[in-house]
């Protein structure tokens, strides 16, 4: 299956206060490069704006300590998105390494109908990682997932220099354990999973260092998710 190649949306510029956020809850980085736009976006709100960016800016970093529920039984990971959301969690967690492990269990809670039938091939959000010190939606691997034609269709799911990019890898069953791969080799991704089609996509070869960050469960695409869903995952980084 060819890999479909979607025209960059619009998102927030990398210039902006707080970084473009999609699944991931975090400010952008405090360091060398940023510290004197921070200093001089600051100065330059009113009192007014100012309390509020001070609001705003303890808000998001309460949302950005939520905790994982870890089912003590197995040990998985727990990811709940509620109906009518779209995030599972809001949590910064730093990513590094050159790829990705997981195990992933679905329940029929992955099966749905959405109101607006053309956003039923919209692809849902398993998990993965930003890179190259970049936001995700400039950057990122991750697992895409959708129920679409009356199967549950897993995706490799990339963005590139802000281009998204995703290709089919197969459908898998509920209520069974499936593991899959992501994993940085040179200037391209490598994702792989049990019965499902290995894919290779690019990655760019203008990658800088610096910090990245894990993506959580996501519903969407446009719409919420109908009714609540729920994801068991275990994760390890490849070093």
């Amino acid at each position: 299956m060819a890999t479909k190649v979607i025209p960059p949306p619009f998102h927030a510029s990398k210039k902006s206060l707080f970084a473009s956020n999609e699944t991931s809850c975090r400010l952008m980085p405090f360091n060398e490069s940023n510290k004197a736009q921070i200093f001089v976006t600051s100065i330059i709100l009113q009192p007014t704006m100012k309390r509020f960016s001070l609001l705003l800016t303890v808000l998001l970093l309460a949302g950005c300590s939520q905790t994982i529920d870890v089912d003590p039984d197995t040990g998985f990971e727990v990811f709940t998105i509620p109906q009518g959301g779209h995030s599972s969690i809001f949590r910064n967690e730093p990513f590094t390494g050159t790829g990705i492990e997981v195990t992933v269990i679905f329940d029929e809670s992955a099966s749905y109908e959405l109101d607006v039938n053309g956003d039923q091939a919209d692809i849902n959000k398993l998990v993965g990682f930003s890179d190259c010190h970049q936001d995700h939606q400039s950057e990122s691997a991750r697992i895409g997932w959708r129920w679409y034609e009356d199967e549950l269709q897993l995706l490799a799911y990339t963005y590139r220099e802000g281009q998204l990019s995703y290709e089919m890898m197969g459908a898998v069953p509920f209520d069974q354990e499936i593991d899959l791969q992501i994993l940085i080799d040179g200037d391209t991704y490598k994702y792989s999973g049990t019965g499902l089609s290995s894919i290779t996509m690019d990655r760019t070869p203008n990658c800088e260092t610096g910090e990245n960050y894990w993506l959580w469960p996501y519903f969407g695409g446009d719409q919420p998710a109908p009714h609540e869903v729920t994801i068991k995952l275990k994760r390890e980084v490849i070093e």
